[in-house]
């Protein structure tokens, strides 16, 4: 009963209709003009913004002839030995000297200079024709310039050409510190490769198992951006890079930059 008094009370009492009534305290109408701002800041970025679109795909520092495999033309056992990783071979010298099944001694040479990165075979070992017995990477020329092979997904290379900017992840400078080398596309190559293509461009199936998966690659080939002004000759996102040069056969992850998209084709999925 007492709820109910004070209604006729309130009832009785006559409407003050000359009173402004508060509709929003100051503080809610900045709260709505803050929410609409950002609305429509989100919308046209929406339709005007561009978002990078990037593709990441694992590669390799080496020279542009890759690393190639050299097998023995005859069988028998292995005697000699006579090269190790890291030495310098000539066109024609001697890596390898075998028995064959007669007694007579033969001598496995490598069909082009370069650098010896792995051997495949010990003294002692048992040889059939055709069984690689060392890989080294091909320099033709001492000048030749340093490039990075990337091995992208076929599936993902739509857009992809010469001319896109990369940016290397190199696993000898790690890029918290170093920054991330520099590069642009060089080449791309117009077919995907065979699982024995990528091994012989990375010296063997066990080096090319990081560059396979479920979808063939395509050869991506990176030249280097030149830079006097650092250490490795070479441009890096940091001022310097590292303080070393840089050597082959060391891995890389290639992030390539293939364009701009806004977001509103990007949910679209154009």
């Amino acid at each position: 009963m007492k709820f109910r008094f004070k209604a006729l009370q309130r009832m009785r009492e006559p409407d003050e209709l000359d009173s402004p009534t508060l509709l929003a305290a100051p503080r809610g109408w900045i709260a709505l003009f803050v929410v609409m701002i950002t609305m429509a800041t989100a919308l046209l970025w929406t339709f005007t913004g561009k978002i990078p679109i990037t593709v990441d795909a694992p590669g390799l520092l080496t020279h542009p002839h890759g690393t190639a495999m050299i097998q023995s033309p005859f069988g028998g056992m292995v005697r000699t030995v006579l090269a190790k990783p890291a030495d310098q071979v000539r066109q024609g010298q001697s890596v390898v000297r075998v028995e064959d099944t007669e007694g007579h001694s033969r001598e496995i040479t490598s069909p082009f200079g370069g650098r010896v990165v792995g051997l495949s075979v010990t003294d002692g070992q048992v040889v059939a024709p055709g069984s690689p017995v060392a890989s080294v990477e091909r320099v033709d020329d001492p000048k030749e310039r340093l490039v990075a092979m990337v091995f992208v997904p076929a599936t993902r290379t739509v857009g992809l050409g010469p001319g896109d900017q990369v940016d290397l992840n190199v696993s000898t400078s790690p890029a918290g510190a170093f920054g991330l080398l520099r590069g642009t596309v060089s080449s791309v190559s117009p077919y995907a490769l065979t699982k024995e293509a990528v091994s012989g461009l990375v010296g063997g199936d066990l080096a090319a198992q990081r560059y396979l998966g479920k979808d063939a690659p395509r050869l991506v080939v990176v030249d280097l951006t030149p830079d006097p002004d650092t250490p490795s000759g070479f441009a890096w996102t940091s001022q310097s890079g590292p303080p070393n040069p840089l050597g082959t056969q060391v891995a890389v992850t290639a992030t390539i930059n293939v364009g701009r998209q806004t977001p509103f084709n990007l949910i679209l999925g154009r």
